[in-house]
């Protein structure tokens, strides 16, 4: 524990989520640091939300308002706090016991670290523990672009001092999704945030719930984006560096998530957008790998065994197809290096699957498409291992190692 103790706030917007509210307040409750005050800020709830909040008594503060919205009720949990450092609990989502102890002591050790975010995993509605796990390591001074790049962060696992709200000013209320993305980005612009790769949250992933809805993220995406890099260009217009690198890894988001929701049409035309503003990403095999999870749902992402990859690299190609089709975005010199990024990417995941030989069978497609891979050292590396297999590479490692 660390030598002095803080007071810390944790913020529990919830709007009709009594079913999960309880596992929320239990897991702030039962922190092993103590000097916590909980605050449940019920946003115009309509189903038992109130009794089950008021059965906790005075263990929390409770606040009951009109219903404004997940950032408006956020706000008020943070305007009406006290702590030194808060953090952002979703009312269907849950900390580990040690997760205030942990970041306390961590930001107290670096006192010029004004934030820090921790590793998360997810969870079905019953709490059950899903496959995916996320726990980047990210410096602090590239956070910011990492976060463009993607948001990877879920609100409960940024926990930060008083003085960057203090500075950035509270969540946009004109936002109805990613509102957390966009105050990640205006804390990360000025603030160092520094990170531990514990798991120390639950992200739960509800059926219907407001994340999964493409269009609603894609919109508040692209508004978070626009209010960051200012409006899109014309296709015809002058772009920034800055503008390229953001609105095209937002269209990649965005056709990854209708490919979530099998909407192909939807995907295709967020790739092409994608294509306009920033065509370099053709040429990347990340592109491809996520396009490749295709409709893998949060909670299951890269996990091997549920992708149906003979599937997904259909849908991968048409899109591809679809995309060199058309002749007014002028992606010629991009369409060696799709094809072959697109089979290195099919051909990581056959062999995470264990199925070596499509791994190799995708693997040597790559090549003869685009044969300059073999100055690739992580290419050859993968085409070696489709070749001798993970069991024959490991036996030779240890007889590599005996010999040493």
């Amino acid at each position: 524990m660390p030598e002095t103790f803080p007071l810390v706030s944790i913020i529990i917007p919830n709007y009709n989520h009594a079913q999960y509210i309880e596992d929320a307040i239990h897991s702030v409750l039962r922190q092993t640091y103590r000097n916590v005050e909980t605050i449940v800020v019920d946003d115009g709830s309509r189903d038992n939300s109130r009794d089950v909040i008021g059965a906790f008594g005075n263990t929390v503060r409770a606040i009951f308002q009109q219903n404004q919205g997940l950032s408006a009720a956020r706000n008020t949990g943070i305007a009406a706090s006290r702590g030194e450092f808060i953090g952002v609990l979703d009312a269907d989502d849950m900390y580990e016991p040690d997760f205030v102890e942990t970041l306390v002591t961590a930001l107290q050790s670096q006192s010029d670290a004004d934030g820090i975010y921790c590793g998360y995993r997810f969870v079905d509605h019953v709490n059950q523990p899903l496959p995916q796990i996320e726990a980047r390591e990210i410096a602090p001074e590239k956070l910011y672009w990492a976060l463009v790049d993607g948001n990877f962060l879920v609100p409960e696992s940024m926990f930060v001092r008083r003085r960057c709200y203090d500075a950035v000013g509270l969540f946009d209320t004109s936002l109805r999704a990613l509102e957390d993305l966009d105050m990640w980005l205006r804390i990360a612009s000025r603030f160092k945030v520094i990170h531990t790769t514990k798991i120390l949250t639950r992200h739960r992933i509800l059926p219907g719930s407001m994340s999964t809805d493409p269009t609603r993220q894609f919109e508040n995406r692209l508004q978070v984006v626009k209010k960051n890099f200012g409006a899109e260009p014309a296709p015809t217009g002058e772009w920034s560096v800055d503008q390229r690198r953001a609105f095209s890894r937002a269209y990649l988001v965005s056709a990854v998530e209708y490919l979530q929701a099998k909407n192909e049409v939807r995907a295709f035309e967020c790739l092409r957008s994608m294509a306009v503003a920033q065509p370099a990403l053709l040429a990347r095999v990340e592109t491809f790998y996520e396009l490749a999870c295709g409709d893998q749902p949060k909670g299951y992402r890269g996990e091997f065994a549920s992708i149906n990859l003979e599937q997904n690299t259909r849908v991968t190609l048409r899109l591809l197809e679809k995309l060199f089709a058309d002749h007014e975005l002028r992606l010629t010199e991009f369409k060696r290096p799709a094809y072959a990024n697109a089979e290195y990417a099919f051909g990581l995941l056959a062999y995470g699957q264990g199925d070596v030989r499509a791994a190799r069978r995708h693997f040597l497609g790559a090549l003869r498409v685009q044969p300059a891979l073999m100055m690739d050292r992580a290419f050859v590396g993968s085409l070696l291992r489709s070749f001798l297999g993970a069991k024959l590479i490991q036996s030779l490692r240890r007889m590599v190692g005996r010999s040493k």
